[in-house]
């Protein structure tokens, strides 16, 4: 009898062993099913803030109308309706907070009385000038501020020198045929920063500055109109320059970096028998470092900081 009531008893643990198990394994199955819903479902919401946030800041030059227009369009790119969204734009429209919750349907934690959970996401991008660039033109222009979409005259012609400079700057060397190259190409060099000082390029370079644009402009199949913002980012008639401090200077000297911005190329056309450079300062996104409590001059980036 002692036997039988050993093994009877042994029997009875087995099962309560058994049962523990089984329990533990359903919670295991409910925690890596309905968790990794959630991790997925938190995923796909971070993609969406991040996308809105930072497409909303890239329109910070054209008004905060515009900034909402771009946020509600990624929004439903990215399957998600705006209203399911919270937009925040900061005063100066430099920041962008977007954030976003979703009630997700659990599957397994319905057996421990758990129908759902909320996953929430958020996102907040920032927009600054950038402090490094590589690819610049030769030219330069003194540090003021412009009036963007106003015809401006990058490089001066005949009688338009200071004390010998028309606005071009020497870029890994001197003389026509390096000045030339840059033109057309873009300084292909180190990247310039703010605070570097560059050399200018003395004289009028006319010959040079003429084959130059003509190639830019002849190489030009993009189309652009009057609303510059929306100007293909690979037109050669967009180019980045720096901005200097001054160019109150006599002869070949060095100037100091404070800045970049970018410009449009309208035409190159002859006074008195010398070339000059016509065209537009905007303001552009582009990538690269920033500071993000710098002014800027027209060449912004962005960046995500949550």
């Amino acid at each position: 009898m002692s036997i039988i009531y050993y093994l009877n008893n042994k029997r009875g643990n087995s099962s309560i062993i058994l049962l523990f198990m089984i329990i533990v394994i359903i919670g295991l199955m409910t925690f890596t099913v309905d968790a990794g819903l959630l991790y997925f479902e938190k995923g796909r919401l971070q993609n969406v803030v991040d996308s809105v946030a930072l497409a909303a800041v890239s329109a910070y030059g054209e008004g905060e109308t515009k900034m909402l227009e771009e946020a509600h369009k990624y929004s439903n790119l990215n399957g998600m309706a705006p209203e399911e969204l919270t937009i925040a734009i900061s005063e100066n429209r430099r920041r962008v907070t977007v954030t976003t919750e979703k009630n997700v349907s659990l599957f397994f934690a319905r057996i421990f009385d758990r129908d759902s959970a909320d996953v929430g996401a958020k996102a907040a991008a920032v927009t600054g000038p950038v402090v490094s660039v590589k690819g610049i033109r030769p030219f330069a222009v003194a540090e003021q501020e412009f009036i963007y979409g106003e015809t401006y005259t990058l490089k001066h012609g005949g009688g338009g020198g200071t004390t010998g400079n028309y606005g071009a700057i020497a870029l890994g060397g001197t003389g026509a045929s390096n000045y030339r190259n840059n033109l057309i190409n873009g300084y292909n060099g180190h990247s310039i920063r703010i605070g570097d000082e560059i050399e200018t390029e003395t004289g009028n370079m006319d010959g040079a500055t003429f084959d130059g644009m003509r190639e830019l402009l002849d190489s030009d199949f993009c189309e652009h109109g009057e609303d510059l913002s929306q100007i293909e980012v690979n037109c050669p008639r967009l180019i980045i320059i720096p901005v200097i401090d001054s160019f109150d200077i006599e002869g070949r000297s060095t100037v100091k970096v404070v800045g970049f911005t970018v410009f449009f190329l309208d035409n190159a056309v002859k006074i008195t028998g010398k070339t000059e450079i016509k065209g537009r300062f905007i303001k552009r996104v582009g990538e690269g470092k920033i500071d993000e409590n710098g002014e800027g001059y027209g060449l912004f980036g962005t960046k995500l900081v949550e």
